[in-house]
């Protein structure tokens, strides 16, 4: 029988991964919207380097205001609706490296 960890851990990752099939269909800003998911999963390990590129990118700049405020407020939601210290931690160091 799994334990409460084990089931905790698939039920979040299933909820990643329904944010991503969420993102694809109903996104503005599908590919950075792609990314802030999968910079910020529930995953034990350092957030891959392409997606907090991504996140970087958007935040630049040289780039439309509209990313840069989209980002932030992306982010931010992902931040406040977190229960997840993982995703806490993957977001401070995604907002981090792109500031």
């Amino acid at each position: 029988m799994a334990t409460w960890k084990t089931l905790k851990k698939a039920y979040e990752i299933l909820k990643d991964k329904t944010r991503i099939g969420i993102a694809k269909v109903h996104s503005n800003f599908k590919e950075l919207d792609i990314a802030i998911v999968k910079a910020t999963n529930h995953v034990e390990c350092p957030p891959e380097e392409r997606h907090v590129r991504k996140i970087f990118a958007a935040t630049s700049v040289s780039g439309p205001h509209a990313d840069i405020a989209y980002c932030i407020q992306a982010l931010a939601k992902r931040l406040s609706k977190t229960g997840s210290w993982i995703v806490t931690h993957s977001s401070l160091i995604s907002s981090l490296l792109s500031s």
